[in-house]
């Protein structure tokens, strides 16, 4: 490859070749300087060895890790790396590894960089860090491990240095659901807005993040499987919901509907007849209202769109601010509390793994296995059992 040398303001030799574009439409222009070379032929041979060193002797664009970064996601997009992977990397790689690692050849990183670069990301933003969760930086150390993995497979770096590199220990958060007493409020607050005795469209807007609470408080559907069930995912003869996709926010604005769930499975969700009432009576009121509302139309809609999941939960919070109830409790809430009433009453770990749409039970018991019923009622049992032996002289 041939690599121009020129001279900075300050005199020094320095190279920045033209190595094509990456998948996100950047120009690939790395720079050295070599403040060492006395004439244009010394500067000519460290820039031509650093070059070659660079791009592997032209096998490759650019070895620099977020440049190898931006080609890996573009690869794992193609072989089907879901939506919001892809979302997650592509921030992963712009906000962080681009801020920290910027200019590093990826194969010449050792696991000490690397592992100061993931406290990095765990120091406080005062402190000139990111501030991020322990569960956030192990989601990025796993992302570097896999590319890593890769580059080492198809021959770019010789080793996988993120496997000497300690990731953080993981923060476990049990579910927030909601309890009895706010539920209450919530009912009362999400009932006002659907039980609309004179539908207007002004009002439609309210009524839909309404509904939305509704179908993920009784169904346990995540926000985005929320927002992407649509009027034919409706099984009334069969009993149940399909869920069947998800929306997803794209860069830029807008959002779509991806034909995958999280795990990648469809799933039906059962109902009882009052459910069915209750969405029978919400759909009439968007009809009542619009004619454009069709059988690929969502139920959680305004005027036959789909909704940003983002909004849809900011109005859930917003709900929550004015019934008072406390800031820990998300859209997210409703489907704990969906699965915290199930096993409270009864229902066993495989029903709800799949109900739920878990990959399997281990999931499901990870999240809820202190809310798991009958030890702690066992344990009451003995102790009275005792105590009246004691009352009773025995």
């Amino acid at each position: 490859m041939d690599v121009e040398v020129k001279r900075d303001p300050k005199g020094v030799w320095y190279a920045q070749p033209y190595l094509g574009k990456a998948p996100d439409g950047r120009q690939i222009r790395p720079r050295r300087s070599f403040p060492d070379a006395r004439t244009r032929d010394e500067a000519q041979a460290l820039a031509d060895a650093w070059a070659s060193h660079l791009t592997l002797d032209g096998k490759v664009k650019s070895t620099l890790i977020v440049d190898l970064l931006w080609e890996y996601i573009e690869q794992r997009k193609i072989k089907g790396a879901a939506i919001n992977t892809v979302k997650r990397w592509t921030f992963f790689t712009r906000t962080y590894v681009g801020k920290y690692l910027k200019g590093k050849v990826a194969r010449d990183l050792t696991a000490i960089e690397l592992n100061d670069f993931e406290t990095r990301l765990g120091v406080s933003k005062k402190n000139g860090g990111q501030g991020l969760s322990r569960n956030t930086i192990i989601s990025v150390h796993h992302f570097l491990r896999g590319a890593y993995n890769f580059w080492v497979r198809i021959g770019i770096c010789e080793n996988n240095p993120m496997l000497m590199v300690t990731k953080p220990p993981e923060e476990r958060h049990e579910a927030v659901s909601i309890d009895e007493w706010d539920y209450r409020a919530l009912d009362a607050m999400v009932s006002e807005k659907l039980d609309l005795e004179m539908p207007e469209k002004r009002f439609m807007r309210q009524s839909a993040y309404a509904f939305a609470a509704w179908l993920a408080l009784h169904t346990g559907m995540r926000v985005g499987e929320v927002c992407a069930v649509r009027r034919r995912d409706l099984h009334k003869a069969q009993g149940f919901i399909l869920v069947s996709g998800t929306v997803i926010e794209v860069p830029g604005g807008g959002v779509i509907r991806s034909n995958v769930t999280k795990n990648k499975k469809t799933r039906p969700v059962a109902l009882i007849d009052e459910e069915w009432e209750q969405i029978k009576a919400y759909l009439a009121q968007q009809d009542s209202i619009s004619d454009a509302f069709t059988p690929d139309s969502p139920l959680v809609s305004v005027d036959g769109s789909y909704m940003r999941p983002t909004t849809v939960s900011k109005a859930f919070s917003r709900v929550r601010d004015r019934a008072g109830m406390p800031k820990a409790y998300v859209f997210h809430s409703l489907r704990h509390t969906h699965a915290t009433w199930c096993l409270a009453n009864g229902v066993d770990l495989k029903t709800l793994a799949d109900r739920l749409g878990h990959s399997n039970e281990a999931t499901t018991l990870k999240l809820y296995a202190h809310l798991l019923p009958g030890r702690d009622q066992a344990a009451a049992q003995a102790f009275n059992s005792f105590a009246k032996k004691l009352e009773d002289g025995v």
